[in-house]
């Protein structure tokens, strides 16, 4: 008996990947804004502050890679994306005295919906593979 791989990527795994591509469009603009404070000499530690939206910025490009890695059903993809998920919810946690609430809820609700979208059955079984992965040329 034959089980037939679906012909695109399960529902929950691309609304997941699309509200991370929504954390990384915050965290670029977040990095750029960074960037054009030390440009700007507004910056109070600018080295510091460049170096960190720099490693923003590289971080952004992880995240993204790891998304289409998903999208492509290699499961390395996923590790990243939860790790990310957890920094995320705990900052949230962490800062609910803080922060205002709604920011706080996005820092809560947002990892936990990608994260249950990265893990439920339906995601896990696209990236599952029965054969090995072909040669990139």
């Amino acid at each position: 008996m034959t089980t037939e791989r679906p012909a695109r990527p399960p529902l929950p795994l691309v609304l997941a990947l699309l509200l991370v591509l929504v954390e990384v469009g915050a965290m670029a603009a977040l990095a750029v804004g960074m960037l054009a404070e030390v440009l700007g000499g507004a910056a109070e530690g600018g080295a510091v502050t460049a170096v960190l939206a720099l490693a923003f910025l590289g971080l952004c490009v992880l995240l993204v890679v790891a998304s289409r890695a998903l999208y492509q059903r290699r499961r390395w993809g996923r590790a990243p994306l939860v790790t990310w998920q957890l920094l995320v919810l705990a900052t949230g946690v962490s800062q609910s005295g803080v922060i205002p609430g709604l920011v706080v809820a996005l820092l809560v609700v947002l990892p936990v919906a990608v994260t249950v979208g990265l893990l439920i059955p339906p995601s896990v079984a696209w990236t599952d593979r029965t054969t090995p992965p072909r040669a990139v040329v």
